[in-house]
């Protein structure tokens, strides 16, 4: 369209973000399985999340009533279609769309966007991990109420550290290797970890290990229970978890197991040793893990536990000594009542000193036998060997699996499938990020909070597909781009690729034409990795 004046639009990194998206044709999915109720409607349910994806990602957390302002500055007809205007993108409008991804299902909706991006990947997740996270809300929602239909929005245990505030959990299956949720689930916010994990594989195991391609699930102790663990077995999904250390084997085997009886793993710092185990009738191998950054924590940590103990302990032992008792059994009693007080220190060199006192002063007589009475006299050391055994059981920890782990490869593989949780940690993080779209649930119905859970884990698996196809082409090319420090990396976050291209605009000019200025060489290379030069151009 001809415009008479020139304008100048902000298009930074939110090409990259229109073009994965157009490329995943994630508008026409969500379209063809939320169609809109209105054939005039301008916006369509998958623009409307598309827009909701753009604004997420622009990192500037802009609630649903702002998102129009967003929009205002922006090439809504390069990123979105023709056709649609700011004014379009307006909160009602939003919450429309938001009530359609609830009304269709948002974990169903979000397994369909899944396999599309694994799709345009060409690759099948693996290795799914499995955590949860709590979201902390403000308002009341339905925390009164006793058994909502809907999502109960409640208090719990808060990961956030915010028990004061109602809340909703959610919980991902992440891939090992990009990152990209595999699944997605919104729960209640007093929901248990140990009975979700076990829910999620009695009801979606198989569809994950059919249709998505998972082979095993990766989750800490909370999935490690009898009932689980044959779930897993059921679906056919192999597993590691860690082991809890409430179990009467897990204690009875740190109690027992000492240093020679560990081989080093070489690596960082690791040595192991393997264990055949039964439970709940599934032959499992278990693998003691310790490490040695770990023992440098618990020592760290217990220093300063024993100089706080070692402080009162000698208060404690400056009274006992003051003390007078009437016989040496009282005495040693009571020596030995006050070392039993202490974890981490004892009393060495007890010595009982005996105390006469007669009824007159000067020389005694026979007739005077006096009264004896009894001091203590001791030395406060610290008990090394109960400090080095207690390092040495805490720097300890179990991984149990129902694959094949007795040899070193085997173990320093299945140590290093275990450490890969930090994908869905990762994933929390960035959700939980302050600069998400609404991430403090600007929304009113417990329906919405559901359905903006959706949005925020879909804008994580756009940054992360996004990331993930930056890193993979850069290494198969071997090309770089600059990190923070102007030092070249094949290996960058999104977020940074995304703050390379902040200032980049568009200009358009009154015969209709378009120019993109401030492009440098940087993004020219990033963009022909990618293929999206026509959102530049």
């Amino acid at each position: 369209m001809e415009t008479t004046t020139y304008t100048s639009k902000t298009l930074d990194h939110l090409g990259l973000i229109a073009g994965i998206m157009r490329e995943i044709d994630l508008a026409g999915l969500i379209d063809e399985s939320c169609p809109g109720n209105s054939p005039d409607q301008v916006v369509s349910n998958g623009k409307a999340l598309e827009a909701m994806i753009l604004n997420g990602l622009g990192f500037v957390n802009k609630r649903l009533y702002l998102i129009p302002n967003f929009f205002e500055d922006k090439p809504l007809d390069l990123l979105l279609g023709q056709g649609i205007e700011a004014s379009h993108l307006n909160d009602d409008r939003l919450g429309r769309a938001l009530d359609t991804y609830y009304a269709t299902g948002v974990t169903a909706l979000f397994a369909k966007l899944s396999r599309r991006m694994f799709k345009v990947l060409d690759m099948k997740p693996s290795r799914g991990h499995l955590d949860t996270t709590t979201l902390s809300v403000y308002g009341r929602y339905n925390s009164a109420e006793e058994d909502p239909k809907e999502l109960h929005i409640t208090q719990g245990y808060s990961k956030d550290h915010r028990p004061d505030l109602a809340q909703a959990t959610l919980q991902l299956i992440c891939d090992h290797l990009s990152g990209i949720p595999v699944h997605m689930q919104a729960l209640d916010g007093n929901s248990n970890d140990s009975e979700t994990f076990r829910k999620v594989i009695q009801d979606f195991g198989s569809q994950l290990s059919a249709e998505d391609g998972l082979d095993t699930i990766v989750a800490d102790s909370k999935l490690y229970s009898a009932e689980t663990l044959k779930a897993l077995k059921d679906c056919k999904l192999n597993w590691i978890s860690r082991v809890p250390g409430t179990l009467e084997a897990v204690r009875a085997i740190l109690d027992e197991i000492r240093p020679q009886n560990l081989r080093p793993l070489g690596q960082e710092g690791y040595s192991y040793a393997c264990y055949s185990y039964e439970y709940a009738d599934i032959a499992q191998n278990w693998v003691v893990y310790r490490s040695e950054s770990a023992a440098q924590r618990e020592t760290e940590s217990l220093q300063r536990q024993v100089a706080k103990e070692g402080a009162t302990a000698e208060k404690e032992l400056a009274k006992l000594v003051r003390e007078r008792f009437h016989c040496q059994e009282d005495a040693n009693a009571a020596a030995e009542k006050c070392g039993k007080k202490w974890k981490w220190h004892k009393l060495s060199n007890i010595k009982l000193v005996a105390h006469t006192e007669y009824e007159r002063s000067g020389r005694p007589s026979a007739s005077d036998p006096g009264k004896t009475s009894y001091s203590i006299e001791a030395d406060l050391v610290q008990d090394t060997q109960a400090f080095d055994n207690e390092v040495f059981r805490k720097s300890m920890f179990i991984l149990a699996t129902n694959k094949h782990a007795d040899t070193k490869n085997e173990c320093a593989a299945l140590l290093s499938a275990y450490k890969e949780q930090n994908q869905v940690e990762k994933g929390f993080r960035f959700i939980k990020d302050p600069s998400i779209v609404a991430s403090s649930f600007y929304v009113q119905k417990p329906e919405r909070v559901e359905a903006l859970m959706f949005v925020m884990t879909t804008c994580l698996a756009v940054y992360s597909i996004l990331e993930y196809r930056i890193r993979q082409s850069l290494q198969k090319t071997g090309t770089t781009v600059p990190d923070q420090k102007g030092k070249p990396t094949s290996n960058p976050t999104a977020r940074w690729v995304f703050q390379l291209f902040v200032g980049i605009h568009v200009l358009n000019l009154p015969d209709g034409q378009r120019v993109v200025m401030n492009l440098k060489p940087v993004h020219r290379d990033v963009l022909a990795l990618l293929s999206y030069q026509n959102y530049y151009s």
